[in-house]
C-alpha cells in the first residue's frame, strides 16, 4: 500500500529550530531504527543518550502528521530530536523501507475467545501494566445496571491518611537539602507532589469522593503549612495552590453533597486557604465557589434541562469561573445533554461544540461554529477535534470559516495550510499559508508554501516578502522575518531588521551572512561592538568581545584587508595594554585558525 505522504516542512514546523537540527544529525547518523507502519500508526526506536533506545509513536492521517509521542524526557515546546529523526527517515524512506502490519484492530477481528484470554495473560505477564489497564478499561465500559435494578453500593477501602500524611512530610523534609531561595527547592516540592496530586484526580475520575475528600484535605492542610517556609520567588509553590483548588471544585461537584456538608467544607477550605490568601495567591477560590453553589445554584437546572427562559437566572447567580468545570463533570458522568444545554444557556459556543464532537454530532459542531463563533482561536480548537475524529471536510470547513474570525489567525492559518496541502485542495492551502506567513512568518511554512505554489509563487513570494518588510508590528517576529530574508539571500533587509531593532539577539548571525557580500557593514559594526565592551572595562564581558572581532577578522580578510586588520588589532592592544585578561584572550583569537 502507499505510504501517507508528509513533508519536511510540515516536520519543521513541528519543532523548534533547534530539536529539528539535533534531529536531522541523528538521523544522518543512522540513529533510527526499523520504521513499522501499523495501519495508521509509525512507530520505529531512535537512539539516543539513554542506554536503551528511545520508542517513537507518530499517528498519520489525511494532511499528514496527527499526533507524535516519544518516550524521552524532553518537554520544552513542538516535537524532541528522536521524534524529528523518526519522521525525516519516514520522509526520505525508500520503497520497501518501512515494514507494513495490519491494524491492530484488524489483526485481532475472528480470534477466537480463548486466544484472546491466552493472550491478554500473556501480555500481562511480561507488563504488569497491561492488566491495570484492563482493570481500567472494564470499569469504564461497564453496563449500567438494568431498569428497576438498585446497584449495589461499591465498598471501597478507607484511605491511609496517616501513611498519606507521613509521604507528604517526606516530601518536604527531603526539600530541606536545598537552598532556601534555590529554584529547585519548589521546583522540587512540586514535582513531588503533582504524583499524590494524581492519584487524588483517578479518584475523583471514577466518583470517588468519599476517599478522594479526605486526601484533598489532608494534601491540602499539609501544603498550607509548609509551603511559607520556602522562598517563591519563581511562583511554583503559589501556582500548585490552583492545582489544589481544581481538584477541590471537581471533586466537590462530582460528590453532589447536600447544601450543609458543603457548607462545612467550605468553612474548612478558608481555614486552609488562609496561608496562602496572606501572599496574595487565590489558587482555592474556585473550590470556596464550588462548595459554595453546588449543584442547586438559582436557575443551574433549568439551565441544565433545556429551559433557555432561566438562562437570565443563570447568569445572574452562577459564577462563569465555574463553568468549565460543571461541563467537564456532567460529561464525566454521562450527561451530555445536560452539559449541552449548560453550555448554550451560558453562552460557551466552543465547549459546545467540542460535546457535539465527542458526542459524534460532527455537522452540528460545524453549523454552530459557522453560525456562532467570534474568533479563529475557537475554530483551530473545533477544526482540530473534528479532524481527530475524522471528519476532514469538516475540519476544513471550520478552518477556512475561521480565516475570516478574530485575530490571532496564525496558528489555525499554518494547521489549515497543511491539512489543506495533504488533501489537495492547493488554492485554500495557499491562501491559509499566506495569512500564517503574514501573522507570523516561519521559514519551514515558507518553503512548503513555495512547493505547492508552482507557478504562482514569484508574484507570491514578493507579496509575502513586501509583508515582512513592512509588518503591521516592527518590533515583533523578528527572528522569523530574518530567517526569510537570510534564507532568500536578502541581505540588505535582513540588515536593515536589526539596524531598526538594536534590542535583537540577532546581528551576530546576520554578521555571519553578510561577511562576504556587506564586509564594510560587519567590520563596523563589529568593532564597534568590541570597542565599547572594551573601554567599559567589565573583563566577565571579554570574551563577548572577542567573538565580536572574529567576524570582524573574518570580514576585514573577506574584503582583502588583511593589513588594516592588523593595524586595527595592533591599536586595540596599545588602548587596552593594562587589560591582562582581555590580552590573553586577543593572543588566543590570534593563535585560532581563521
Amino acid at each position: 500500500m502507499p505510504l501517507p505522504p508528509i513533508s519536511e516542512s510540515q516536520i519543521r514546523q513541528g519543532a523548534a529550530a533547534e530539536s529539528f537540527a539535533r534531529g536531522l544529525a541523528y538521523y544522518q547518523s543512522g540513529a533510527v531504527g526499523q520504521l513499522l507502519l501499523r495501519g495508521d500508526a509509525l512507530q520505529t526506536e531512535v537512539e539516543g543518550s539513554s542506554y536503551a533506545p528511545y520508542r517513537v509513536t507518530v499517528r498519520l492521517g489525511p494532511g499528514g502528521i496527527l499526533a507524535a509521542s516519544c518516550t524521552c524526557p524532553y518537554d520544552y515546546g513542538g516535537w524532541c530530536k528522536h521524534i524529528v529523526a523518526a519522521l525525516l527517515a519516514y520522509q526520505r524512506a525508500a520503497p520497501g523501507d518501512v515494514a507494513q502490519r495490519p491494524p491492530f484492530a484488524e489483526l485481532l477481528a475472528g480470534v477466537e475467545r480463548e486466544r484472546l484470554v491466552a493472550l491478554l495473560l500473556h501480555m500481562a505477564e511480561h507488563d504488569p501494566a497491561v492488566a491495570d489497564l484492563a482493570e481500567q478499561f472494564l470499569a469504564a465500559s461497564a453496563p449500567p445496571p438494568a431498569a428497576g435494578v438498585a446497584a449495589s453500593p461499591e465498598q471501597h477501602t478507607p484511605a491511609d491518611l496517616a501513611a498519606f500524611r507521613r509521604t507528604l512530610r517526606s516530601v518536604f523534609r527531603g526539600a530541606g537539602r536545598y537552598e532556601y531561595d534555590s529554584y529547585d527547592v519548589s521546583d522540587g516540592i512540586v514535582s513531588a507532589l503533582e504524583p499524590l496530586a494524581e492519584q487524588i484526580r483517578a479518584l475523583v475520575d471514577a466518583d470517588d469522593a468519599e476517599r478522594a475528600l479526605p486526601l484533598l484535605d489532608v494534601l491540602t492542610a499539609e501544603y498550607s503549612e509548609q509551603w511559607v517556609q520556602y522562598d517563591d520567588s519563581y511562583g511554583n509553590l503559589g501556582d500548585f495552590f490552583d492545582t489544589l483548588g481544581g481538584l477541590w471544585a471537581e471533586a466537590l461537584l462530582m460528590a453532589d453533597l447536600p447544601r450543609r456538608e458543603r457548607a462545612t467544607w467550605q468553612r474548612r477550605l478558608d481555614e486552609l486557604g488562609a496561608s496562602a490568601a496572606e501572599y496574595g495567591v487565590e489558587g482555592l477560590d474556585l473550590a470556596l465557589i464550588a462548595a459554595e453553589e453546588g449543584w442547586d445554584a438559582p436557575g443551574l437546572a433549568a439551565a441544565m434541562g433545556g429551559d433557555p427562559d432561566d438562562a437570565g437566572a443563570l447568569h445572574a447567580n452562577l459564577s462563569r469561573l465555574l463553568l468549565p468545570t460543571r461541563l467537564l463533570v456532567l460529561e464525566r458522568k454521562g450527561l451530555l445533554r445536560e452539559a449541552l444545554n449548560l453550555a448554550a444557556a451560558a453562552g460557551m459556543h466552543s465547549e459546545r461544540a467540542l460535546l457535539l464532537v465527542r458526542m459524534r454530532r460532527t455537522a452540528e459542531a460545524a453549523q454552530l461554529a459557522r453560525e456562532l463563533f467570534q474568533t479563529a482561536t475557537d475554530a483551530l480548537a473545533l477544526a482540530q477535534a473534528l479532524r481527530e475524529r475524522g471528519d476532514v471536510a469538516a475540519a476544513l470547513a471550520v478552518g477556512e470559516h475561521g480565516l475570516g474570525l478574530a485575530e490571532p489567525r496564525a496558528a489555525l492559518a499554518a494547521w489549515l495550510a497543511d491539512l489543506a496541502a495533504g488533501q489537495g485542495r492547493v488554492e485554500l492551502a495557499l491562501r491559509a499559508g499566506e495569512e500564517a506567513l503574514r501573522a507570523a512568518p516561519e521559514l519551514g511554512l515558507y518553503r512548503r508554501i513555495a512547493e505547492l505554489a508552482g507557478p504562482a509563487w514569484p508574484p507570491l513570494r514578493e507579496r509575502l516578502l513586501d509583508a515582512q518588510r513592512h509588518p503591521a508590528s516592527p518590533w515583533q517576529h523578528i527572528s522569523g522575518r530574518i530567517d526569510l530574508f537570510l534564507h532568500e539571500g536578502l541581505i540588505d533587509d535582513a540588515i536593515t531588521l536589526v539596524s531598526s531593532n538594536p534590542a535583537s539577539n540577532e546581528l551576530g548571525r546576520v554578521m555571519d551572512a553578510a561577511v562576504a557580500t556587506h564586509p564594510d557593514w560587519v567590520i563596523s559594526t563589529a568593532t564597534t561592538k568590541a570597542d565599547g565592551i572594551a573601554e567599559a572595562g567589565v573583563a566577565k564581558h571579554y570574551a563577548v568581545a572577542v567573538e565580536w572581532l572574529r567576524r570582524a577578522r573574518a570580514a576585514y580578510q573577506a574584503a582583502g584587508h588583511a593589513e588594516q586588520w592588523a593595524s586595527y588589532l595592533q591599536a586595540l592592544r596599545a588602548r587596552h595594554a593594562r587589560k591582562r585578561n582581555l590580552m590573553e584572550l586577543l593572543n588566543q583569537l590570534e593563535r585560532s585558525r581563521p
